[in-house]
């Protein structure tokens, strides 16, 4: 289809670097990490909070187009009015956990390229919906209309490069989803003299890819794709808190459980239980 090649064309347009990279230093300069940037990633969630907030602005203004081409009455013009205006309510808080979660890409520009259009697409369907309202107000409900059904054309696009983002480039989606809770029952993965102290070590048990730690004697265990982007755990570090920090982007997992304690993450990795048996090293997942 066109859109793809089109959509894929985007992808491989080295042309925007300067700009995504441009646009990362000072979205990460206004949304540092930390609490904040925490929330805007939906860590409290379990889950991406830009999925949920898009529909607002998509079903309100659908809602107010709706009216439009269904009723001339007031009551409708006032109730189409007042949808153009809440959806443009809801644009800074949808756009500013959409751009959290846009900065977090780091290193892959194919997504990063493709979601720079996503937002400036969704930037300029904003400002038709801006100009819809002023006509309203000022009483020119033709115009208001008109400037309604363009921006509904830019909804179509900026929803189908979110979509390409999600469902394409997997961004918000938890590397592990489809990973089965293996091993249920005790298994060996290592001898204990593998892993020293202060090490990470990889081992695969059952299919599952596993970063076993041992910190002040104590051994513990979660899985070793990052959530977030696929990134190997075992790469990263230890912090003063007992948390896996991720070598790619940063995000915190606590050994304890596997939770998340510092995003862009936010879905936990899997915790596994572990104990020793005469010199072996052997885990079984936490159901």
């Amino acid at each position: 289809m066109w859109w793809t090649a089109l959509t894929g064309k985007l992808e491989r347009a080295k042309a925007l670097d300067p700009a995504t990279a441009a646009a990362t230093r000072v979205v990460k300069a206004v949304l540092p990490g930390g609490p904040v940037k925490d929330v805007l990633h939906g860590r409290w969630l379990g889950h991406p909070v830009h999925p949920l907030l898009v529909t607002l602005p998509i079903g309100l203004w659908s809602g107010a187009s709706l009216l439009d081409l269904t009723t001339r009455d007031d009551g409708g013009r006032r109730a189409a009015r007042r949808l153009v205006g809440a959806g443009l309510l809801s644009v800074l808080p949808t756009a500013a956990t959409g751009l959290a979660d846009w900065s977090e890409l780091g290193a892959f520009e194919r997504p990063k390229r493709v979601g720079l259009v996503h937002a400036n697409a969704n930037t300029l369907t904003a400002l038709v919906y801006l100009a819809s309202w002023r006509a309203r107000r000022a009483g020119d409900d033709a115009r208001g209309r008109r400037l309604a059904l363009a921006g509904l054309v830019g909804l179509a696009v900026g929803g189908y490069l979110g979509g390409h983002l999600s469902y394409s480039e997997g961004v918000g989606v938890n590397r592990n989803a489809d990973e089965a809770p293996e091993p249920e029952d005790w298994t060996d993965v290592a001898a204990e003299s593998d892993v020293a102290e202060g090490g990470l070590v990889r081992v695969d048990a059952d299919g599952s890819q596993i970063v076993l730690s041992r910190r002040d004697g104590r051994l513990q265990a979660i899985g070793a794709v990052c959530s977030h982007y696929g990134a190997p755990l075992e790469q990263g570090e230890v912090d003063a808190d007992d948390c896996l920090v991720c070598p790619w982007h940063g995000s915190r997992f606590r050994l304890a459980d596997g939770s998340v304690a510092r995003g862009p993450a936010t879905s936990p990795q899997r915790s596994y239980d572990v104990r020793t048996t005469a010199g072996r090293i052997e885990l079984r997942a936490r159901l």
